[in-house]
């Protein structure tokens, strides 16, 4: 009898270890950020494309915040992945124009970004629960351009600009679910032509915006 109940003694319960770190799977989150950019306006008469000498450089900005979604998949210490973003803000800046005698009686201009997004890949290293990654892809904004000349007329054009964007970022990861990211991008827009019929008829502007981002997010991955 004492042998069986000796045998019959259980050992000690196995210890339970904890779930490998993977950044495979599909995440939302959100982050927020600062942008500052350069633009540059040149203007030229509309019926003949040709230049009046007019160059006005300034440098809009502005905070900038919203949601990103995407997907990893991790394959060793590298992972890949997809991920798109919409933003809302307040980025803008403006210039004042001088009088070209007789046509042009001079003013003011204004650009402005209210809603940004983009759609881009990502490519990163892990270095246990750090992510370092790189990342590009397409970029889309709705810029507002409006003139203003000095007896006071103003004259608005709205148009949805494409453009590219790369950068890159780390991103580390507190849990398996719960990760933390800072990053910076550029983005380049397309060159754009607004042909004033109100505030300088005769007369078109061109632009050619470009914005630095630097941003901090979280994310949560499922």
């Amino acid at each position: 009898m004492a042998a069986d109940l000796l045998s019959t003694r259980k050992g000690p319960l196995p210890m339970m270890t904890p779930p490998a770190m993977t950044w495979t799977g599909f995440y939302v989150g959100g982050q927020v950020g600062y942008s500052w950019g350069v633009d540059t306006t040149k203007e030229f008469l509309t019926a003949t494309m040709g230049y009046v000498g007019l160059k006005n450089r300034f440098d809009p900005d502005g905070f900038v915040g919203g949601a990103h979604v995407g997907a990893n998949y991790q394959f060793g210490a590298f992972v890949a992945g997809v991920e798109g973003d919409i933003e809302f803000g307040k980025v803008k800046g403006g210039f004042t124009d001088p009088p070209v005698a007789p046509f042009n009686p001079g003013g003011r201009g204004q650009t402005e970004i209210d809603t940004q997004g983009s759609l881009r890949l990502r490519l990163g290293y892990a270095i246990g629960p750090a992510l370092l990654y790189a990342t590009g892809g397409l970029a889309v904004a709705d810029i507002k351009s409006t003139y203003w000349n000095w007896p006071g007329t103003s004259e608005s054009f709205s148009k949805t600009a494409t453009g590219y964007t790369i950068g890159g970022g780390i991103e580390y990861a507190f849990t398996q679910s719960l990760s933390a990211r800072v990053e910076y991008r550029f983005t380049q827009f397309e060159h754009m032509q607004n042909d004033s019929q109100r505030a300088f008829p005769g007369f078109s502007g061109t632009q050619e915006p470009r914005y630095h981002s630097g941003r901090a997010g979280v994310s949560y991955r499922f």
